[in-house]
Order: C-alpha cells, then structure tokens, then sequence
C-alpha cells in the first residue's frame, strides 16, 4: 500500500545573526522558592492560562495566537494585569512605566522586577520590557527568549545561543506528539527551555532530566524547573549524553537542530551539511542509554535518499545493536531538494554560491527529498523479531495514535498460531472517514471505469488500489459479524474463491488493521471506530 504525503514543507527557523550581537540584559533572576510560589500563585489568578488566554484570543494555541501587528484586537490594551502579561511576554511590547504602575500593585511589579523578567527598556528606559517570553503551556510555566523584539546590542540580529521557543510550529509539534507513559527515569537531549522533560516531571515522570550544550539553555531551564516547583526535574550541561554519562533511562526525546548548514551559526537550528549531524549523535548513543522495554522519541527534519527508505537509514543509525529495536518512523510533510534548497536563496537565506555547494553535497548524498520524521525507537525486552515501519500522519494523528500502531506491530510478533486464529472471532469495524475513490475516462462510448481505490486519513493517510468486491465489504464491516463470517459470505458469493485459506484472509485483515482502514477486537483504536 502507498502513503501518500500532504505536500508541505517544514518551515527553516530564524537565520542567524552577525558576529558580535548579543544579549543588552540578563535574562531573569534565579529567585526564592517562595518568590517563585508567589509568581505561580498571581498568575494563575489573573487567569494567565492556554486554555483562559486561547479562548479570548479566539486562537486554537498560543502558538496561533496572533501580534497585534497581525490583526488581533483581544488584550489589545493593558487593561488588567492579564493583557499586560500578553503585551509584555508574547508581543514584547515596550509599555510605559506609569501604565505598568497603574495595572499592577507594587507588591506584584516588585515580584516580576526581583525575579528580573521586567527592566528598563534599552532603548528608553522610561519604557518596561519583558526580558524574557513567559507563557503557559498546558499546565505549566515556561521561560524562553523571544522570536521578536529582542534586547540585544551590537547590531541587528540574533545571537548564536538563542533559547528557542516552544510555541513555535515545529516544537509545538513535538510537545503534542511526544509519548506520555508512565516512567521512572526521563531524558530530554538538545532540550532548550526543557519542555518536555518539564512537561515529563509535572505529569508522568518519577525523574526527568534535560540536557543541552549551552549554558544559556541550561540557565533557562533551571529557572523553568524552579518556576514550576518541580523538585524531580533536573537540567544538566554538556554535549549529547556527556552529562548523564553511565545513566540509562525509560524515555528519551529530543527534538534536535536539524537545518542543513556548513557551520553552527545558531546552535538550537544548524544540524550539520545535511541537517542530519546531531540526530545521527542521538540515535548512536540510544543503545548505551536506553532501557530494556524503553522508547526514545525525535521530531526533527530527515532526507530521504536515493537506493535506502529512510526508516531503514534510521535502523542503521543506532549503530551494531540495531537489531535490539522497533522503529517507527512517521512522515508530516515532505519538500524536493531543489525546491528547498531554491527557496533558501529566494528568501534570502543562502547565498548563490552556499546554493551550489549545497546542491552539490544533495546529489553526492543522493538527497532527493527533506522529510518532517517523527520517529518512534523502542528497545524490546525480549527476544523476538523487531520491527521497521513507516507511516504517514494525518492532520489529527496523536501521540497516542502513534503509541496504538507500535503496541499492534510489536503486539503480533509474539502471537502463535493459536493466537493468530482468534482474527476469525474478532468482529471488525471499519473507520469512518474511510473514502472510496474512483477515477472514470470518457471515450468514444461514453464513461468507462478505470481504477478504484480505498484511502484515509485519520489516524494515517493511505490510499491503496481495490477489487470491485472491496468497498461493499468494508460497508459491512460494522462490528457485528465475525471475520470468519464474512469469509464465509466472501466465498459463497464469489469475490473469493474456494482456494483462499483461512490463513490468506486473516493475513489479509491483519494488514488492513495495520493501515488502519479496520478495527479488530484485540487491538481497540485509541478513539472509537464508530
């Protein structure tokens, strides 16, 4: 069966910036627990929440939440402390002290002002600035540089060390998609802010620990944990798994840099020359770090190359125990070479001669394509046959839709023959936006049919060819009568003939409820079929 892929491209994050820029103020103060405790407490009853913030706004995320310049009219104005915060921390709006002064009371702008996330502007001191981003997400605070409007000095620009936000597209991406499993130990590698290992230590995670190479990031998350009053988190320095040197754990994330660049300008973005350098650090260090039975989980962009799918490059990656993992990995989006390395020079991104190196190095790699890969990686606690797969998401694919199809591929590997027989007894359920597709030619003698075809969407998007029996049996597959009756009914009015086996028709429901176009009573969808 073929996937087909939406045709988007994973948007490149920031350019870098000139040599010499840098950072006008420090970024915040490491305060007092109780001053943290203070801060948690007024922002929540001043209703500085995703969903409260969300819902004014009219936006589905912060992420979508748009500036003002953009055309959004809610918490326009500093009218109470919640537009100020909004006008503050997510727009970096420069605010007049006497408006700052006449919304908060000087027991909360003393709070803010000790903690170090509110100073004098640089460019008129008579104004106030946010020295960081400070937004919820989910049910947590973070602390990030901004997109926009940064205090720096030294010229236009951004410098090299950027703590890179989560409300961007691509890491919003990879906080929704990341796996949620109850656990032990947690690592987060190239992990900026520490979101997920934030998110971890808060939700599911006895221990979670985030790691990245500058001390600026390191810096960031340390004020996270402590701003969330999360004593189980922990945020180390150093390149890839130094810092957690002999220590292995249940779940790994990264969401590492992953833009192709000849040189680390903007160490959270530039991922080697084919964007693939530190993923492939990431994944060689998995067998010396991750548990028997554990996950590790990357979101990243990835090539795809001529002569070997990328799934089976990523096995080969994680080095001489390969064969001691499951992989999964699940396509978002995907760009040509050419295109993507074309836009950078329309846009402004690369220079005509970076241009020709880089589609040099593209057709000396056999680079045909850049994938968005959410890949999945799990270490199998006992001996039996791994698993390699690819898929490609839909719009509203989960994390837990993702978790669904490792547990149904891993779950088969270790049914016998017994097992196997209890398809017949399962009473399949087709899912709903199953479509049919059907494609007709006209000629001399009218409409002729030409091809028909099955496709979805949810949880993956496939479409397969069919037989003219097909799309009639799928209607019938509601959950009410067993496999082994609809092979009966199959043979006895002719779509199969008497030569297919029980054997041939279980195999060939197994690979329909590994699309999934159907539903089986074993491996129950995470949401209802019906």
């Amino acid at each position: 069966m073929t996937a087909t892929a939406p045709p988007t491209a994973p948007a490149p994050p920031l350019d870098s910036a000139p040599s010499g820029v840098r950072w006008a103020t420090e970024p915040f103060v490491m305060g007092t627990p109780e001053q943290f405790a203070k801060l948690r407490r007024w922002l929540d009853a001043v209703h500085y929440t995703e969903r409260e913030l969300c819902e004014k706004a009219g936006a589905p995320s912060l992420a979508e939440l748009k500036s003002l310049e953009a055309g959004r009219t809610a918490l326009a104005q500093p009218v109470d402390a919640q537009s100020l915060l909004v006008l503050l921390f997510l727009d970096g709006a420069h605010i007049p002290w006497d408006t700052v002064r006449s919304v908060l009371s000087a027991d909360e702008l003393a709070n803010l002002t000790d903690l170090g996330l509110l100073q004098p502007a640089v460019s008129n001191a008579d104004n106030c600035v946010g020295t960081v981003s400070l937004f919820p997400v989910e049910n947590i605070y973070v602390v990030s540089d901004r997109l926009s409007r940064m205090e720096v000095v030294g010229g236009p620009g951004i410098p090299p060390d950027l703590v890179y936000s989560p409300l961007t597209k691509e890491t919003r991406r990879f906080v929704r998609m990341m796996p949620r499993l109850k656990c032990e130990s947690y690592l987060e590698l190239c992990a900026g802010t520490g979101i997920a290992a934030l998110l971890a230590a808060k939700q599911f995670a006895g221990r979670a620990v985030s790691a990245d190479i500058t001390e600026r990031s390191t810096r960031f998350a340390r004020f996270n944990g402590a701003l969330n009053a999360l004593p189980n988190f922990e945020a180390v320095q150093g390149d890839m798994y130094a810092p957690v040197e002999g220590q292995t754990f249940d779940i790994i994330s990264a969401h590492p840099p992953y833009v192709p660049a000849e040189s680390t300008a903007m160490v959270f973005r530039d991922g080697g020359e084919d964007g693939e350098q530190i993923t492939r650090r990431v994944l060689a260090g998995v067998a010396e770090h991750l548990n028997p039975g554990g996950m590790l989980y990357i979101d990243c962009m990835m090539t795809e190359r001529v002569g070997e799918p990328l799934e089976r490059r990523v096995r080969r990656m994680l080095g001489p125990e390969e064969e001691d993992f499951d992989v999964l990995v699940f396509r978002s989006g995907m760009v040509d070479a050419r295109t993507y390395v074309a836009d950078r020079l329309v846009s402004g991104r690369s220079t005509p001669d970076e241009v020709i190196r880089q589609n040099a190095l593209f057709k000396r790699l056999g680079i045909e394509q850049l994938v968005a890969a959410t890949t999945l990686i799990q270490r199998r606690s006992s001996q039996r046959p791994v698993v390699t797969r690819h898929r490609t998401t839909g719009s509203e694919t989960s994390a837990e839709d993702l978790l669904w199809l490792l547990r149904f591929l891993t779950g088969l590997r270790v049914w016998g023959q017994a097992d196997a027989r209890r398809i017949l007894d399962s009473r399949p359920r087709t899912l709903p936006r199953t479509e049919l597709r059907q494609r007709w030619q006209l000629g001399e003698d009218g409409w002729s049919h030409r091809s028909s075809s099955i496709a979805t969407s949810e949880p993956f998007a496939v479409e397969a060819p069919c037989p003219a029996w097909f799309p009639r049996f799928l209607e019938q597959c509601d959950g009410k009568r067993t496999v082994g009756e609809h092979l009966a009914r199959l043979r006895a009015d002719g779509s199969l003939s008497d030569t297919t086996t029980d054997e041939d028709f279980m195999q060939f429901m197994r690979e329909l409820a590994d699309v999934p176009f159907i539903e089986l009573d074993d491996f129950p969808l995470p949401r209802p079929a019906r």
